[in-house]
């Protein structure tokens, strides 16, 4: 009975995890049928509906809700035993899902992705883009790369690296507009506002360790950075930045650095991932490998003096 009821409770959270039988069934390496099985015997043995089923979507039913509410941690605790028993003696192996910011995962992580798989040929690794900060637990991720303050209580944080906040803008502007000496200039100047530092443009600055913050204006926002960058390379504006995101830019002069001696937060950037007792090793092995690949000093402060 132990058996069996083990193989439904890992149907079932196969299904949630990946949102369909047949992703399930991939998974666990059975047929679609099995999966629909088990789900069926796990409910009459539960004498109630877990899930709602239509052709569109799959969704927990009131009792489902409440049942994995319950069964969750026990099952995270079973899965996460056989995984450490397996990984003594085996190479890191299975889907690694992991949520990267979408500027940094494009200049950072994807260009070594290929480098990553050759060295862990049982990985397979499915990279979601996404600046915002998703539920690991609830969306399924294995782990993911953060950039700023964390305030997820269950996840686990390991920093990897770290870097500065910078004013830029092109030479075409600052000979156009002039170059601000102090904050207070900003309000003579189009500003370009990220929006998912602050929800108001209002950017801050640290000098004899007091902070200022000065309302900026301009006629050009967005919550993605990359459009952003472009628009200050052609001239659009000053822009508040991670030097992480223009460190090509910088290095190729396309961009300059606008009151260097006004400093801005550093930017702390994490890899995080859910399980307090236990990393599994395709975790461990993704961590380890960005970590290595950034390297100290980080990567694009390197790019920026010329050392790569």
């Amino acid at each position: 009975m132990i058996g069996g009821l083990y193989s439904e409770l890992e149907a079932f959270e196969a299904i949630l995890q990946h949102g369909s039988f047949t992703a399930a069934a991939k998974q666990l390496q059975v047929t679609p049928g099995a999966i629909t099985r088990r789900l069926n015997t796990l409910e009459a043995r539960l004498g109630a509906k877990l899930l709602n089923r239509s052709t569109r979507r799959l969704s927990l039913t009131e009792s489902g809700r409440h049942y994995y509410a319950e069964v969750a941690p026990a099952l995270a605790q079973i899965l996460a035993a056989g995984e450490r028993v397996h990984d003594l003696s085996a190479q890191p192996r299975g889907e690694l899902r992991v949520s990267v910011p979408m500027n940094f995962g494009r200049l950072y992580v994807m260009p070594h992705v290929e480098a990553f798989l050759q060295r862990w040929p049982g990985i397979d690794l499915d990279l979601q883009f996404d600046d915002r900060f998703v539920d690991l637990i609830g969306a399924g991720f294995d782990a993911a790369i953060r950039i700023g303050a964390l305030s997820d209580s269950r996840l686990v944080a390991r920093r990897i690296a770290q870097t500065r906040r910078i004013l830029v803008a092109s030479p075409d502007y600052l000979a156009r507009r002039g170059a601000p000496r102090t904050p207070a200039e900003l309000i003579e100047h189009d500003c370009l506002h990220y929006t998912l530092f602050r929800d108001t443009p209002t950017w801050e600055f640290h000098r004899d360790r007091e902070p200022l913050r000065v309302p900026v204006r301009g006629r050009l926002k967005a919550n993605y950075g990359l459009p952003l960058v472009d628009a200050a390379v052609h001239g659009r504006g000053i822009l508040q930045t991670a030097t992480f995101a223009v460190a090509e830019e910088l290095a190729n002069g396309s961009l300059v650095e606008v009151m260097p001696d006004w400093s801005l937060l550093p930017i702390g950037i994490y890899a995080v991932y859910p399980s307090r007792d236990y990393r599994p090793r395709k975790v461990e092995a993704f961590i380890d490998f960005v970590e290595a690949t950034i390297g100290e000093p980080a990567l694009w402060d390197r790019v920026i003096a010329g050392q790569t």
